[in-house]
């Protein structure tokens, strides 16, 4: 029977339905795995809905770290984290291959399956690294910083350690557009992340009281050489979705 989990569009969600999904496999079944609404309903596929369940997904999480290797749970994990609608079954895909071979199997780059679920992971880690760089923070009321970003992949989870060990003696709310959710950090406290339509309402009530900004368009503009300007070069080097928050842009 050809059976199609549909899961939360989460890393555990994905695990849960990798955990449900393997029970089905060897009972002799076909099983694809799509996260939130990425699928197109068939004839030929009976659909279960998997209720995202923390104790399956830790222990899919885990027997990748012991079975596998560390470095293929990182990579899973961010390939989880990817815009991809087929990254569900990619990873379920690359796990077939990856528990009998173990850790091995991240240099085997002649696989089909290794090769697809490296390129979800190099994708997400790039742009994970350029917002580490491209994210700008606005000085509101109280000496908040606030920062937003529309990241085509999920990257919030994946910047919580760098900001937090880089402004540990601050407040600070990163903000997701897209996803509707933040990280939300108390000076000399630990990181929490937060989810809720009205996050923006309350973002925009906040009083802007940055007196640096001003100063940093300046200073871009200034520094800029007019003869030597390369808008196609800037094109390559920073794309469109990271500028809408950048204030210089």
């Amino acid at each position: 029977m050809n059976i199609t989990l549909v899961c939360e569009n989460s890393f555990e969600g994905i695990m849960t339905a990798i955990y449900d999904g393997w029970v089905l496999m060897n009972q002799g079944n076909q099983v694809d795995i799509y996260p939130g609404d990425y699928f197109t309903p068939t004839f030929f596929s009976e659909y279960h809905n998997v209720q995202t369940d923390f104790e399956k997904s830790e222990k899919v999480a885990k027997s990748i770290r012991v079975k596998i290797s560390f470095d293929a749970y990182v990579a899973v994990y961010r390939a989880c984290m990817h815009y991809s609608p087929e990254k569900g079954n990619i990873v379920f895909d690359f796990l077939k291959i990856a528990y009998p071979k173990g850790g091995a199997v991240m240099k085997m780059l002649g696989v089909p399956e290794v090769v697809a679920l490296m390129e979800l992971n190099r994708k997400v880690a790039n742009e994970t690294h350029n917002f580490k760089g491209f994210l700008r923070f606005t000085e509101v009321g109280g000496g908040l910083l606030v920062g937003k970003l529309n990241p085509r992949c999920d990257v919030l989870p994946l910047l919580e350690k760098h900001f937090s060990d880089r402004f540990p003696k601050e407040n600070w709310i990163i903000y997701d557009e897209k996803r509707e959710k933040a990280l939300v950090h108390s000076a000399q406290g630990k990181c929490v992340m937060v989810q809720g339509k009205n996050l923006e309402e309350e973002l925009g009530t906040l009083k802007i009281t940055d007196q640096y900004e001003e100063l940093w368009k300046i200073f871009f503009t200034t520094i800029g050489i007019e003869q030597r300007k390369n808008l196609k070069g800037q094109q390559n080097h920073i794309p469109q979705w990271y500028r809408k928050n950048m204030p210089e842009m």
